[in-house]
């Protein structure tokens, strides 16, 4: 029986010169992504680079009304007598205009306003926290963070509200971005919600807030506004279990108010320098 030998065929020389061509081509997009990929790389470090002289200074969060100053001062907004007042932040970003700009004369309409991405102040203060801003019915500063941070005008600040998933069953902040308690017509009363919309804080003038020198900003919960266009007269205890809750869930039939203090919110809170 004849036993079959295989046979090797040698590739010819235009297949050989094909593949080698092939191969030089993929070789060379190869390189061309890798460099494409490394430039784009270092491109976005260097727009996140801070150029401007930078100083240390604080982030705090507070509450005030109408009638009061930034100090410890007791808060009561018609029918509601607040005790305490504790907000989640995280993901801060501020916008300035730089210090050299402004000392060059250049005017605020022909400036155009930086995002601050990767200083300490921001890198502390985007930190997941719960900040207590009123206890024992007067309100207080709580610190969100502190670092170095671009000398300027800053124009506003925004923030994620953080709903406290990390806490015990037992503390009264989980599963919730805000808690206010305190009392409406003498009885016990609470406002929560588990939102974490993105707040805009804006500074009061056009001008901003000027930061230099271990300066302190600070995110000022207007109560007044929080609590605007609200009959706290009108909240109900509907289930009877003695206070009256305001919340998503609505326990007590207070959908409408919960609604219009989650709306207001949005306009509720300033930047201010302490």
């Amino acid at each position: 029986m004849a036993v079959g030998i295989p046979i090797v065929l040698a590739p010819s020389k235009s297949n050989y010169s094909s593949m080698k061509k092939v191969l030089k081509k993929f070789a060379l997009l190869s390189l061309m992504l890798t460099s494409g990929f490394y430039l784009s790389s270092c491109g976005e470090k260097d727009d996140d680079v801070i150029t401007d002289p930078q100083t240390q200074a604080k982030m705090t969060a507070t509450a005030s009304t109408s009638t009061s100053t930034l100090s410890n001062a007791r808060v009561t907004i018609g029918a509601f007598t607040v005790s305490n007042f504790t907000v989640g932040t995280q993901n801060v970003e501020m916008k300035y205009f730089a210090k050299a700009d402004l000392s060059a004369g250049i005017s605020l309409g022909n400036l155009k306003s930086k995002t601050i991405l990767n200083a300490g102040l921001q890198k502390t203060a985007s930190a997941k926290k719960s900040n207590v801003i009123i206890s024992a019915g007067k309100s207080q500063f709580s610190l969100i963070g502190e670092g170095n941070t671009p000398e300027g005008n800053y124009t506003e600040a925004t923030f994620k509200l953080y709903k406290n998933t990390e806490a015990t069953a037992n503390d009264p902040m989980f599963q919730k971005s805000i808690l206010i308690t305190g009392q409406i017509n003498g009885k016990l009363s609470q406002f929560w919600t588990e939102s974490e919309k993105v707040i805009k804080a804006a500074s009061k003038t056009s001008v901003g807030v000027e930061v230099n020198q271990n300066s302190e900003v600070v995110l000022v919960f207007e109560m007044d506004k929080l609590f605007a266009g609200i009959d706290f007269a009108t909240a109900k205890d509907s289930n009877g279990d003695g206070r009256i809750e305001i919340s998503p869930i609505s326990p007590d039939g207070n959908a409408a108010i919960f609604s219009k203090i989650e709306s207001n919110l949005e306009t509720a809170v300033s930047l201010r320098r302490r």
